[in-house]
């Protein structure tokens, strides 16, 4: 089994997708607020890259600053489509 596709929603109208095609290197991840969008992305062998968008979404996500827990909780599921695994 492979997870292709993960969605979270954040504060109102605050969502971010996070995809990964079949044999891609690399994470996509689309943020979508109000009158705004934005693609990021992310390679997925690297564990500091994947751990610094995890606080990236939690903060963006939750509108604060948060723990190394709370960053765990995005950090965890971006783990399941990287190349490194849980």
């Amino acid at each position: 089994m492979r997870i292709t596709r993960i969605e979270f929603a954040g504060r109102t109208g605050i969502f971010a997708i996070i995809k990964r095609p079949h044999e891609a290197k690399q994470i996509e991840v689309e943020i979508l607020q109000p009158n705004k969008e934005g693609t990021h992305w992310v390679k997925a062998d690297d564990e500091d890259e994947l751990f610094a968008m995890a606080v990236f979404l939690q903060e963006l996500l939750d509108g604060y600053q948060g723990t190394m827990q709370e960053a765990a909780c995005y950090y965890n599921p971006l783990l399941c489509m990287s190349d490194i695994g849980i």
